[in-house]
């Protein structure tokens, strides 16, 4: 008898917990449904406004426009303002310093894992220290070595910087590169292949999703970018897309539209970090888990 009131009261919580756990989830859910709505919709109400003509008033908490037209992103590219020629300068800009910076930090990720060279160790503690350095601390240094290099006004004065500027990048393909098991790469020495061999044929196909990752953020950083390109590129051709919205947006004055437009095109740019990181973020829990674990 008293065996078959336990077995009851298992049954019992087992149904307990069965109803339970599914109306917990619902609740969770629930709530970041909620919450994802308010922390998206003013984003969509200045999504509306772009959309929404400058004559007609629209409720500020209303996600869609009055009177819709597309005056804003006509004006933004056509030829009075000529977006599209900042947009091409910093994906010019972008391609060239995500591709190089991520191969040069790949190699030496691969430098600091695998290979064994005097003062190997004192490089990365010096790699670790620049990570701790703020931004802003380099850039008088980092501008007096670009001008005495004559890069000033040039598209190389954002790149190489960039590029040899990645102290985390370099952080990053290291501590991932410690996972390789230094096995693989001794049997492909031994069957005389060359150490760029081994980085090319065996170290690449293995880090993909690091390389994406790296990639990902080069992007990122380069095409947000605001400050730098400001510092360096005093031409208004050579512009790069963020320094161009500030300045359109400080335009408000003279032009009723410079606002709206600026807010237009500055929704366009923030939707190629977005695309690139819904392609990649299934790399990006692997990838640092990886990075931390090393």
């Amino acid at each position: 008898m008293a065996v078959n009131t336990t077995l009851a009261s298992q049954n019992t919580g087992r149904i307990f917990l069965s109803r339970r756990v599914p109306r917990q989830r619902f609740l969770l859910t629930t709530f970041a449904v909620i919450a994802s709505i308010i922390f998206l919709w003013p984003f969509f109400v200045l999504v509306a406004n772009s959309f929404n003509s400058i004559d007609v008033y629209m409720n500020p908490l209303v996600p869609w426009p009055k009177e819709f037209t597309l005056r804003a992103y006509q004006l933004a590219f056509g030829e009075k303002y000529s977006f599209q020629n900042y947009v091409l300068n910093t994906v010019l800009v972008v391609t060239a310093t995500a591709a190089l910076g991520t191969f040069v930090a790949s190699l030496a990720g691969y430098a600091l894992a695998k290979l064994q060279f005097p003062g190997r160790n004192i490089l990365f503690a010096i790699i670790m220290a620049v990570m701790l350095l703020p931004t802003e601390t380099m850039l008088v240094p980092q501008f007096v070595v670009v001008r005495d290099l004559g890069m000033v006004n040039t598209f190389w004065g954002i790149i190489l910087p960039g590029v040899a500027g990645s102290a985390f990048g370099i952080f990053l393909m290291r501590q991932f590169m410690l996972q390789i098991p230094t096995e693989m790469l001794e049997a492909g020495r031994i069957d005389g292949c060359t150490e760029f061999g081994l980085f090319t044929r065996i170290v690449v196909p293995i880090m993909k999703g690091p390389i994406l990752v790296l990639a990902t953020l080069s992007v990122r950083t380069v095409w947000n970018a605001l400050l730098w390109p400001q510092i360096v590129l005093s031409e208004e051709t050579k512009q790069l897309l963020m320094p161009a919205i500030v300045r359109v947006r400080s335009l408000t004055v003279a032009d009723p539209y410079a606002l709206l437009i600026a807010t237009a095109v500055a929704i366009l740019g923030g939707l190629v970090p977005l695309v690139f990181y819904m392609y990649s973020q299934r790399f990006f829990v692997s990838a640092l888990a990886g990075a931390i674990k090393g």
